[in-house]
């Protein structure tokens, strides 16, 4: 058995595939998406060290909102 389906919204979605044995509904696989715009390239990057043996501080701008968890790695 196949489905195609369009996620139209942002967020976490979650789907289910049952069987009907018996009258019971029986859960028997399942997937969660999450739906969202990809991150935009941070903009306006600036860092701030104190000291020579200081841990630098950095800020940007995200852009966009992704609607998904999103991590930034400075290097």
């Amino acid at each position: 058995v196949s489905t195609k389906f369009q996620v139209r919204t942002y967020g976490k979605h979650m789907f289910t595939c049952k069987i009907v044995c018996e009258y019971k509904k029986k859960l028997i696989c399942g997937i969660d998406i999450e739906s969202g715009n990809p991150p935009d390239e941070p903009r306006n990057v600036s860092c701030i060290q104190y000291g020579t043996d200081g841990h630098p501080t950095c800020t940007w701008d995200k852009g966009r909102l992704t609607h998904i968890n999103t991590t930034y790695v400075i290097q």
